[in-house]
């Protein structure tokens, strides 16, 4: 656990009451901005001192509740999210019987639209619970703060928006802003156009930083050793000019930064595109949101755009030399069905995204969906997660059929050495996937297992025998070489010895230099339209080949390169 103290000056006269923010991450890597944020915007109000304690999903409540109780505070703060809120309830519960007198008061997501008074009502030991934006009211509930608070909600109704929001200092510049994690979260933008009903930020006014507020961020965070950014946008390309001079900046001014971004890919146009393509290599991490390609379910949820379009964005961002993207779908959603899912993922696959992501909805609180779920006949968890169980068009086992769906991507296509493999398979057999699933069933593979790379390659090879997948199997022999394992074993048995590599041969990879060194030993893998010569030497490369060469099968193959 982190505990950290940040100071305001008080009055002499004045009696100086202790705050303590707690923060629970769901991991040492990550951080909030709340506190940050809302420490900045209750600079001016005296009689006030601030410490932060803070960790993470592995604490132990009774260690963590016990720390907060021994500093006496006033006010005990904390921010709700879907993955933190059992724990923080948690502490916040042990608190306030080691600490009666001690007010509490939360906010986040959790607390959004009507999620406010759930809070309150299923948690009878928080005093007060802040809904939406806290820069605008939190200051006020501070300044007034008496020990006999009455319980309540703030704002009474509606979700607070605070508007001189992108006029504000930078967070970076507040005492309690962390510089010590491996990446930060920086906003540009808040609120977001869309109107698609699962999502706390439907329809919620949008505000922009100016590129030059940015740039002067940005700026600090470089000079403080920032060197990662995860852009908490809700669309970072909206409207796609000002994507345009924020990627532009980024490449020319912010080279030694790497940035994460949600980009809706219906929000390409020509200038955004030729950024993306002309981006640095390895600078950007993109997140594309799809969640349906059915026209019926895009209607439902009110996203408002063409899967068309969004499916011609997504291959547009997979050709881009620079980055990898990551392409989200939602299961659970209105209107649809499993067999609408598996061929989004199919679809997904022929556009190839770095990985796929596949969740079931979640009904958050503060979201149209969550008021209208019960007339859309939509079944839903009632704590956290709030994940879908049953809908008018999907089953409970179709829904589970779909979680194991996930798990089959996860293991398969999203694992960068079987990527190839499962996209060859869509070709030889397109409606393979739902196949692929049953046979882990039906086989007892259990798809919770995190199975080792090695396990993956023989499973697949076992359902890859079958006659329609021979360049498959060839891919997937390729993989299996080139990731070390032994060449008489599994897929790796396809090879055969070799005598040298012909002169025709175009190296496609390693180092060539492997093929003239005496100890060189060759291995070739046929497969329909050429043929892959492998050089394996431990002096350029342990069990991996050295170098790679390729041979289409129209080149006549003349003298050997070997030992020359």
């Amino acid at each position: 656990m982190d505990s950290m103290t940040g100071r305001q000056q008080v009055c002499g006269s004045m009696k100086r009451r202790h705050l303590v923010w707690l923060t629970v991450n769901s991991s040492y890597s990550h951080s909030s901005l709340a506190l940050p944020l809302l420490h900045a915007a209750c600079a001016g109000i005296e009689g006030w001192e601030w410490s932060a304690l803070e960790t993470t999903l592995e604490a132990d409540c009774a260690e963590v509740a016990l720390e907060i109780a021994e500093k006496s505070c006033d006010l005990l703060c904390a921010t709700l999210y879907l993955f933190n809120r059992k724990t923080v309830t948690e502490i916040l519960e042990r608190v306030h019987e080691l600490l009666p007198e001690c007010h509490i008061a939360v906010g986040g997501p959790e607390c959004l639209g009507e999620g406010a008074e759930e809070v309150l009502k299923r948690h009878p030991f928080i005093g007060t619970v802040f809904r939406g934006e806290g820069e605008g009211v939190f200051p006020e509930f501070l300044s007034r703060f008496s020990s006999d608070w009455k319980r309540s909600v703030v704002p009474l109704s509606g979700n607070a928006v605070f508007e001189e929001w992108e006029s504000v200092p930078p967070p970076v510049e507040d005492s309690f802003f962390r510089v010590d994690k491996p990446f930060v979260q920086m906003e540009t933008s808040r609120g977001c156009p869309m109107g698609c009903c699962y999502c706390t930020s439907c329809h919620m006014k949008v505000r922009w930083k100016t590129l030059e507020t940015v740039r002067r961020e940005l700026t600090l965070l470089r000079d403080r050793g920032v060197s990662e950014i995860r852009l908490l946008d809700r669309t970072f390309n909206f409207p796609p000019e000002r994507g345009t001079e924020l990627l532009r900046m980024f490449r020319t001014e912010f080279s030694d930064m790497r940035f994460h971004l949600e980009i809706h890919p219906c929000f390409l146009d020509g200038p955004l595109r030729e950024e993306l393509f002309s981006a640095m290599p390895g600078q950007l991490h993109i997140e594309a949101g799809i969640q349906s390609l059915s026209e019926k379910v895009q209607k439902a949820i009110g996203r408002g755009k063409s899967p068309g379009e969004a499916l011609e964005g997504l291959r547009f961002l997979c050709r881009c030399p620079s980055f990898k993207t990551h392409a989200d779908l939602l299961a659970g959603l209105p209107e649809q069905t499993a067999e609408s899912l598996f061929h989004d993922a199919a679809s997904l696959m022929d556009a190839g995204p770095a990985e796929i992501q596949l969740e079931i909805l979640k009904v958050l609180p503060g979201t149209p969906l969550r008021t209208r779920a019960e007339a859309l006949g939509i079944i839903h968890a009632s704590c956290p997660p709030y994940d879908v169980m049953r809908t008018e068009t999907m089953s409970g086992k179709e829904i589970l059929r779909i979680r194991l769906l996930s798990r089959l991507l996860d293991l398969t296509y999203n694992h960068s050495a079987l990527h190839t493999v499962i996209r060859s398979a869509r070709k030889e057999m397109p409606e393979f996937l739902p196949c692929l699933l049953d046979f882990f069933l039906r086989n007892g593979l259990d798809l919770k297992r995190l199975f080792d790379l090695k396990k993956r390659f023989l499973i697949l090879s076992e359902f890859f025998a079958q006659d329609c997948f021979e360049e498959t199997r060839m891919e997937l022999a390729f993989q299996w070489i080139l990731a070390g394992y032994p060449l008489d074993l599994g897929p790796g048995s396809a090879s055969e010895k070799s005598d040298g590599i012909p002169e025709s041969a175009i190296l496609l990879s390693g180092n060539a230099a492997a093929g003239g060194e005496r100890d060189t030993k060759f291995r070739l893998l046929r497969r329909t339209k050429d043929t892959l010569y492998f050089a394996f030497n431990r002096k350029y490369a342990f069990n991996r080949p050295a170098a790679v060469w390729c041979e289409e099968r129209s080149a006549l193959p003349v003298k050997m390169r070997k030992n020359t």
